[in-house]
């Protein structure tokens, strides 16, 4: 009877082994073809296209990673301008200023996981520019998206030969730093976090200024660096990764570059 009952027992401790031992090995199964996806829409103007020029293919090259981007830019569109729309469109509901769609309309069209706001350049050093037009921003994307965390994007201060600083009377310096305090302002405002793609340029400029993140065009856009610096910026804010785990280098970027740029980013 002992001896019946003993193996029995062994019997059930096996069985449980086996059956532990494939629950784990499964769930391992899961974790690595597991992927994570980031829905982000963009509410802003070329600067946010400069920023996400690249992140597709940023986020695609990192196993594990996928993105969904929506944009609602429009090129040199302030926060005052982009709440005027909203209010237009509410008024006219035949009025699609966003490639033929709404605000509204592109809010609802996807369960969105981050919102992306920001001041246009031009006036993102000016502290009174941003409210309240942020504020009745923040809010509609509450109303139409409150699944979506809101995300402040912080430009980029332009090119010390920048000819436009000269008419602001402003240097590079003074621009960034006083955009950095607008966009922390922003941020502590909503208690969200920052894409802080202004820090970015700034730290690798001084870093090595040798390195041009400036279109040539207008030294206030991005050129393929600095789409590149932005776009590892926003991964690994979006994704809580290192941008040091990115295999895609675009095309006239040295993998040197690409690994020095990576590394500010990760910063």
């Amino acid at each position: 009877m002992r001896k019946f009952k003993f193996i029995e027992t062994l019997v059930v401790i096996i069985s449980l082994f086996f059956i532990t031992a494939n629950a784990l090995a499964e769930n391992s199964q899961r974790n690595e073809n597991f992927t994570q996806t980031v829905k982000i829409l963009t509410i802003g103007n070329s600067f946010s296209n400069n920023a996400c020029q690249y992140l597709k293919q940023i986020t695609e090259s990192v196993e594990g990673c996928n993105i969904v981007i929506g944009k609602a830019n429009m090129n040199g569109c302030s926060l005052e301008q982009h709440a005027g729309l909203i209010k237009k469109c509410e008024k006219d509901t035949s009025f699609k200023p966003y490639n033929g769609k709404s605000l509204k309309e592109l809010l609802v069209e996807d369960n969105w996981d981050v919102v992306t706001i920001q001041q246009v350049s031009h006036l993102s050093f000016k502290a009174e520019s941003f409210q309240p037009f942020a504020d009745e921003i923040c809010e509609f994307i509450k109303k139409y998206a409150p699944q979506a965390k809101v995300y402040i994007h912080e430009t980029w201060a332009y090119a010390p030969d920048c000819s436009r600083l000269e008419d602001f009377g402003i240097t590079a310096n003074q621009m960034y730093r006083k955009l950095r305090t607008n966009y922390k302002v922003l941020s502590r405002r909503y208690n969200v976090p920052i894409l802080t793609s202004g820090d970015a340029f700034f730290r690798t400029y001084k870093k090595d200024n040798g390195i041009d993140l400036w279109h040539d065009k207008d030294r206030f856009h991005a050129n393929e660096n600095g789409c590149y610096l932005a776009g590892c910026l926003w991964f690994a804010k979006l994704f809580n990764r290192s941008p040091q785990e990115v295999q895609f280098v675009p095309k006239g970027i040295s993998i040197n570059t690409a690994k020095f740029l990576q590394a500010n980013a990760a910063q």
